[in-house]
């Protein structure tokens, strides 16, 4: 039997069909990596929206100051800034509890809490919580006076016995020594506010006593220091919203952008400000990036071998 063999010819191949060269191929495999790239940063992204926003961040700090008299060596201040009447856990018990565990000498608040009347029953819990740990104290914020709900919020202060400290100050007395907290009214504030030279000179009449001030700017740094204030607690830049690499925030108060001094201890001569990066976004979309709500604690030492003020 004869075998009958056939010959087909080959099918006619299209251009894309053959051998990719290398750089084609290379070329070709980043092309199918792009969306898997680009949905891995987008799932990113989102995560950090929901983290920057609601998981709560200890920012810790030993400041070292000569001036500090010895028997407050130690002396612990935990700073909350710009609230905005968030919450963190039911009643704002993660906030609270995280404040409880630094166990402070002190709490001091340096503004934007709250901005409508409607947040003002919030504000009182969360005082109240406060207030079980340590004593509070508190200065205003641009919102407050935006918002106009000073007077009922210093009602709500007075009711849970936080210390209003606008245009005044307060001597806090530790084994026999005393420092001076005081308190800057925010420039939103009337006409009839102190300004910063006003209120030192008040604060100093009896002497020059360290003096720790509370306000609300961050942006009134080179005015601290003109005005000798030893240790500044401040806020208002909300850690300039979106924290990149080898910045100090991307959007600062008023859009400015590459703002500085929005977190952490900035030292000039013997003036030291502590900012916090505040624990809310701001406006009607609040938006925080890479910038998680901070809670600050601060322990005030004396160098090694300083001498007595």
């Amino acid at each position: 039997m004869r075998r009958r063999l056939t010959w087909a010819a080959p099918a006619a191949r299209s251009p894309n069909s053959h051998f990719l060269s290398p750089r084609r191929r290379r070329r070709r495999g980043r092309v199918r990596r792009a969306p898997i790239l680009l949905l891995f940063v987008v799932a990113a992204l989102a995560v950090d929206l929901v983290v920057s926003n609601t998981a709560l961040e200890l920012g810790v700090y030993t400041l070292a100051h000569a001036r500090l008299p010895a028997a407050f060596d130690g002396f612990r201040i935990v700073h909350l800034s710009d609230w905005h009447a968030a919450e963190f856990g039911p009643g704002n018990r993660d906030l609270i509890e995280m404040t409880r565990r630094q166990a402070p000498d002190i709490i001091v608040l340096t503004g934007d809490f709250v901005q409508r009347l409607g947040e003002l029953p919030r504000m009182e819990a969360l005082c109240r919580g406060l207030m079980a740990v340590a004593p509070v104290y508190y200065v205003t914020g641009n919102h407050e006076w935006a918002g106009r709900v000073v007077d009922p919020l210093r009602a709500v202060l007075r009711e849970t016995g936080v210390v209003y400290l606008d245009n005044d100050y307060v001597f806090l007395s530790r084994g026999g020594e005393q420092i001076c907290l005081a308190g800057l009214m925010d420039q939103n504030g009337p006409r009839t506010k102190l300004s910063l030279s006003e209120l030192t000179a008040l604060a100093r009449r009896g002497g020059d006593p360290f003096l720790v001030l509370l306000s609300h700017r961050y942006d009134r740094f080179s005015e601290y220091v003109s005005q000798r204030v030893d240790v500044v607690f401040a806020g208002h830049a909300h850690g300039g919203l979106i924290r990149l690499p080898f910045t100090d925030g991307l959007i600062g108060p008023g859009r400015v952008l590459f703002p500085r001094h929005t977190s952490g201890v900035t030292w000039e001569g013997a003036t030291a400000m502590v900012t916090s990066r505040g624990l809310a976004g701001v406006g009607r979309w609040p938006l925080r990036l890479f910038n998680r709500p901070e809670v600050v604690s601060v322990t005030l030492t004396r160098p090694k071998g300083a001498e007595t003020p």
